[in-house]
């Protein structure tokens, strides 16, 4: 597999040849040459990939060919940022007074890509002194010394297996179900979660044993051999026949799944596959060789990938491996540390030390063992285990040794743009919860997604790698929207460890997280989480910076001293919460590249005029809480701006965002600011977020939105503490299909006189109402999601009448003091699907009616109050499939 980074850079690269080549047609032929040098070298990474674990030098040489494809991208991003500025959009008169400068700048792109094609030259050259071929793709030498130990049997089953009892049951269950098709029983689960563990559990079982008299299992990994895989399940199927045995060796592929299917055609069989990767690997087994004619066969699979699992059998639900509990955790961290048999007790000294180590190991099996096993060899001293726990992430990475092979096989089966998002995400903090959002927007930002053929794609295409990283179990879901979106996300220590040691092999970035450490004059990407006293904070160092961020420097009051004139080529610069309370150097306009600025929390009171000049800025997020942000009337010259999140914006004068035909999000614009401009020409708006008061004119503000086709989503805020302008107006909004209604607590309102005609989606936040809002609401006939929350302060019941919400299929309520009942009457909800009560201290029970709801796939109670868990009725819940309780 070819290095992450530089096959994106060589795509990128290519990609900028065509968005820019009006501007680059001068120079476009030696663009060309200095792509394809590119594409060459990356032809003998396959072979350099797989020899840098043994060669510090191929490491390098490695390192010297990333160095010059990320700065090809910035020449030539510089260099046709400069063109485009000389000739776009400038009359006749303005494009003579500029050419002498276009010429210069030819020139010197000329002479920098000619440096670089050198540069290369000479790379290229040296490859011979290491011994560097051209090689096809194909397990590395390396990547098989992983498989080999990574290969399982049914056999030596783990004694120490902890929490699991209720998940064998059920797989035992499930294996035993009365169904006479051959189906197929899943376990998916990150790395080192015990998915073989629990596999070996079920197949050693007593009822399974008895039910399946032919039975094999067979370990199939990510570079399965099939031939190799039918033969030995043959073997296992007809033991001791060393004339059989001699046969399997001459056979062919497709008579190997002939006699397979002999095998098994009139038997009722149980087959093991363990570690499929890939959902050909499935195919190729399934096609020919598992017979279905009636005989209640079973295949149970084990996968890290749950979309092999659900292309092997989309009738059965996947059984998901997420976390031991903490008391799990517990008792298998005890086993392990201390050596001791079941429900051994741990010394007084060490149970609170012992327990934090156990939570930091996040219910992972692996990390338990590996920190066990590690503690099991040190002193039984609080000291020795202090010292464990306060370096927590350096232990577990150094005691890693054979079970890291587990996780590193992970990394390595990922395609090159998942190795870059999965690597990006170890510049986050130990224990981050990652806004997705956020996330994808920087990814966009680094140009890790292509756009190809239609608006917002990259957007898209970046919410699926976030979850195809965690559909890999590379990336644990953090929370979910009520309606199945996944809202942020975290990374397991151990898997984190894993980011942080492939990015340091391959010098993708690196992380400050102390005060003694130097900054390196080679990071690309640079995660600050620590700040020294010393205001030269970057010393003589000025590193070829792409993505410079801050994490948990809260409350540091000292001038953070930034020359953007050194980070010109800067595509992210994130300060969230570096709370400055002083305003930015106006050199931040010097950046052009900059892509995402993340001011969120910085307490800056205002926005240089100089961010006017960042002509490809993407994202800009100023959000600040506690005061408002002021901005001159710059805002319209930024062409490239996507997503502007603001709390209050302030202008001196009414705000120009005329012509932003990029803008899909605006949040956090001033009722007067909208009302003085033509919105109809963002045609690319999708989400709106305005400031209203009680003086603001909303069937006014309708009418003007009306006829912004693009607007989905409008989010009205009131920052006022008496009352709410008149919503009158709505229902002029036809293309509107998501509506939010947040102001500050103790703000009067009634709810709308109407609605959207279209509207799907409402939230309610802060709005406290003197009624019961659902004999309104449950009239919305197209409402399919609804969230209520902090927004009640009616009578102490909630009514939904008969028939009611007849579209509904999400509901969430949040924070509803006060609320003691919910009546449901029979017919009402007939489509809901989920169901969240969250934090509603005062609910004494569900309603009864939820047992006749057969649509209701899922109940989750968050935060309830322990005495209302505990009076639960077995009967309103049973028929639930999935009862979640956090």
């Amino acid at each position: 597999m070819a290095d992450p980074v530089i096959s994106l850079v060589v795509e990128r690269t290519g990609d900028l040849l065509v968005q820019k080549f009006v501007f680059l047609k001068d120079a476009g032929q030696q663009v060309e040459k200095l792509k394809n040098d590119l594409v060459r070298m990356r032809c003998f990474l396959k072979d350099a990939d797989q020899r840098q674990d043994e060669d510090e030098r191929i490491r390098n040489w490695v390192s010297e060919i990333r160095a010059a494809a990320y700065d090809a991208e910035d020449v030539i991003e510089i260099f046709a940022s400069k063109v485009e500025f000389f000739t776009k959009d400038k009359g006749l008169v303005t494009k003579l007074t500029y050419y002498p400068l276009k010429i210069v700048n030819l020139y010197k792109i000329g002479k920098e890509i000619e440096s670089l094609r050198m540069r290369l030259k000479e790379i290229a050259d040296s490859r011979v002194e290491y011994g560097i071929k051209n090689l096809g793709e194909g397990m590395t030498t390396h990547g098989e010394e992983l498989q080999r130990l990574r290969r399982s049997s049914p056999f030596n089953e783990d004694r120490d297996i902890v929490g699991f009892e209720e998940k064998t049951k059920s797989l035992v269950a499930e294996l035993l179900k009365e169904d006479k098709s051959r189906r197929v029983v899943s376990i998916v689960g990150m790395g080192g979660a015990g998915k073989t563990t629990l596999a070996k559990k079920v197949y050693n079982h007593a009822d399974v044993r008895e039910r399946f008299s032919c039975r094999a299992w067979v370990c199939v990994s990510s570079s399965y051999d099939h031939k190799k895989i039918l033969r030995s399940i043959i073997k296992q199927l007809n033991p001791k026949d060393d004339k059989l045995y001699e046969m399997l060796e001459k056979m062919e592929e497709e008579e190997l799944e002939e006699r397979l299917y002999q095998d098994l055609q009139d038997k009722c069989y149980l087959v093991v596959l363990d570690d499929v990767w890939k959902e050909v690997a499935w195919d190729c087994l399934s096609r020919r060789a598992f017979p279905d004619v009636g005989t209640s066969s079973r295949l149970l699979l084990t996968s890290r990938n749950r979309e092999v699992a659900v292309h092997a059998d989309a009738l059965s639900i996947p059984c998901e491996l997420k976390s031991l509990g903490q008391e799990d955790s517990w008792q298998l961290f005890l086993k392990e540390a201390l050596g001791h048999g079941a429900n051994a007790g741990c010394p007084p000294d060490l149970e609170g030390v012992g327990r934090e180590i156990a939570r930091r190991c996040a219910g992972l099996p692996l990390a338990i063992t590996v920190i066990g096993g590690l503690l099991l060899r040190k002193k039984k001293s609080k000291t020795e285990w202090k010292n464990v726990l306060n370096n927590f992430s350096a232990h577990l990475s150094r005691s890693l040794s054979e079970a890291g092979a587990i996780l590193e096989l992970s990394y390595a089966d990922l395609p090159a743009n998942l190795k870059f998002c999965f690597l990006y995400l170890g510049l986050f903090p130990e224990d981050s919860v990652i806004s997705v959002r956020k996330l994808i927007h920087m990814w966009v930002a680094e140009g890790i997604m292509q756009k190809r053929d239609a608006k917002n794609l990259e957007e898209s295409a970046a919410y699926d790698e976030v979850e195809r990283l965690c559909s890999r179990n590379m990336v644990q879901v953090a929370e979910m929207t009520v309606d199945d979106r996944i809202k942020s996300c975290r990374v397991h220590d151990l898997l984190r460890e894993l980011a942080i040691r492939k990015a340091e092999d391959e010098n993708f970035f690196q992380i400050h997280d102390t005060r003694d450490d130097e900054i390196s004059a080679k990071s690309r990407y640079l995660a600050v989480h620590s700040l020294p006293l010393d205001k030269n904070y970057f010393g003589s160092s000025t590193p070829p910076l792409r993505s410079l961020l801050f994490f948990n420097i809260h409350g540091y009051m000292e001038n953070i001293s930034l020359s953007f004139k050194s980070f010109r080529k800067l595509r992210i610069l994130d300060l969230e919460n570096v709370e400055m309370g002083y305003n930015l150097l106006e050199e931040i306009g010097e950046v052009k590249l900059l892509r995402y600025l993340g001011l969120r929390g910085t307490s800056i009171p205002r926005l240089p005029r100089s961010v006017g000049c960042l002509r490809y800025l993407q994202t800009l997020d100023m959000r600040n809480f506690k005061s408002k942000v002021k901005v001159s009337n710059f805002i319209w010259k930024l062409e490239s701006l996507r997503h502007l999140y603001a709390y209050d914006m302030e202008c001196d004068v009414p705000l120009k965002i005329e012509g932003l035909r990029n803008l899909q999000t605006l949040s956090g614009i001033r009722f007067e600011d909208v009302i003085h401009n033509n919105m109809i020409t963002l045609t690319s708006l999708q989400k709106l977020g305005i400031v209203v008061d009680y003086r603001s004119e909303i069937d006014k503000l309708c009418i003007h939105l009306s006829e912004v086709g693009s607007l989905k989503t409008l989010h009205l805020y009131c920052n006022t503490e008496s009352e709410w302008p008149s919503l009158a107006g709505l229902s002029k909004l036809h293309h509107v299909t998501e509506l939010k209604l947040f102001t500050s607590p103790f703000a009067r309102t009634m709810l709308p006189p109407d609605f959207p005609p279209n509207l799907s989606r409402l939230s309610l936040k802060g709005t406290f109402f003197r009624n019961d809002p659902m004999p309104v609401l449950e009239k919305l006939g197209q409402l399919s999601f609804l969230k209520i929350e902090v927004a009640y302060e009616g009578p102490q019941h909630m009514v939904i009448s008969r028939h009611g919400f007849h579209q509904l299929k999400f509901l969430e309520l949040n924070n509803l003091y006060g609320l003691d009942e919910i009546k449901v009457e029979e017919g009402a909800l007939p489509q809901l699907q989920r169901l969240r009560i969250r934090d509603c201290p005062d609910l004494a029970k569900l309603p009864e009616e939820l047992k006749h709801i057969t649509s209701l796939d899922a109940l989750e109670l968050v935060s309830m109050p322990e005495h209302f868990i505990s009076r639960l009725d077995a009967d309103t819940v049973s028929g639930v499939p999935n009862l979640r309780i956090f």
